[in-house]
């Protein structure tokens, strides 16, 4: 218990410190999943995530997902997913200062991973490598004149595709006769569209709770760097999520 109290005032410690760095933006994300074994090494997921930004006061996304993971081996497991993502763009002044009021946009996303996982004593270390697809397809929202708000044809959005790559390194720790089991992860996105850069950094400090077989949580404090912002503000998010398991 003593590791777990030196552990919680370390996440304080990191959660002050990331809320004075993070000025641009603070968050909540939310989640629920639904796992089944269907083998010994064949395993299917459903989830449910909102997420909220502009300090919480915006909804910034909200998403499904569906998946398989399946355990190649002792240390290596394979997993492929769907998510439908539906997000929350603000007001934009376009081209000529024609308004372009505040609208949603729906996204496609294809993930594939390989996660490799080995011990050292109570400590798990995890790399994953995933590689990201996300299609955005073309979709029309209005559009009004900035000087007399008179309405004008709807601005098309194109459509357009996007590869990433996302590597995660995470490590926890095993607590003796306790269901928490806290971790810490780091997380590089590099974009592929257009050959290879650096594009999103994400730091986490979480802990998961078993419940009991069935039923878990995870609680997680997380920080957002980009390189340029433009899809999403840097900031500070904390997160939870459920999961049921049968």
């Amino acid at each position: 218990m003593k590791f777990l109290k030196r552990y919680v005032s370390l996440c304080l410690l990191l959660l002050c410190a990331a809320m004075i760095k993070a000025q641009d933006d603070f968050g909540l994300w939310g989640g629920i999943g639904v796992e089944k074994k269907i083998t010994k090494q064949l395993e299917v997921g459903i989830e449910g995530e909102i997420r909220s930004r502009n300090t919480a006061r915006t909804v910034d996304r909200w998403s499904g997902s569906a998946g398989l993971t399946y355990k190649m081996c002792k240390w290596l497991q394979a997993s492929v997913d769907y998510t439908f993502l539906y997000s929350y763009e603000p007001l934009e002044y376009e081209k000529d200062w024609d308004i372009i009021p505040e609208h949603w946009l729906m996204r496609h996303r294809c993930n594939v991973a390989l996660t490799g996982k080995w011990s050292i004593g109570r400590f798990d270390f995890s790399l994953r490598e995933r590689w990201q697809y996300t299609y955005r397809p073309q979709q029309e929202t209005e559009k009004y004149d900035h000087n007399d708000g008179e309405r004008k044809d709807n601005e098309v959005i194109k459509g357009k595709g996007k590869n990433n790559l996302r590597s995660r390194l995470k490590i926890e720790y095993d607590l003796p006769k306790c269901k928490f089991t806290p971790y810490v992860s780091c997380e590089l996105t590099h974009n592929l569209h257009h050959g290879f850069y650096y594009e999103k950094k994400r730091c986490i400090v979480g802990a998961e709770y078993k419940l009991n077989k069935k039923h878990g949580f995870d609680f997680y404090c997380l920080y957002q760097s980009l390189a340029d912002g433009e899809d999403e503000p840097n900031g500070l998010v904390l997160g939870a999520k459920y999961a049921f398991k049968f």
